[in-house]
């Protein structure tokens, strides 16, 4: 399950960190539906739409050191 949208964020992570950084972006297929500082603004604010497990909401962190300890974290 959202697999695409991940798979979709590593291949175009250099671009989206040039614009998104520092930013939560929700990403549903391969394309950035929305930017918001705050995950749960994202959150509420995607549901409204999109019914949840159907979209992605990713922290585009400032230090990239902070994403990769995310994803080993998660066992990625």
């Amino acid at each position: 399950m959202l697999e695409r949208e991940f798979e979709f964020y590593e291949k175009n992570k250099s671009k989206i960190r040039e614009k998104y950084i520092g930013k939560r972006i929700v990403i549903i297929g391969d394309q950035i539906i929305a930017a918001y500082d705050d995950m749960e603004e994202a959150y509420q604010e995607t549901i409204k739409t999109y019914t949840p497990g159907t979209f992605m909401i990713h922290n585009v962190p400032v230090n990239i050191e902070d994403e990769i300890a995310h994803l080993f974290s998660l066992g990625c």
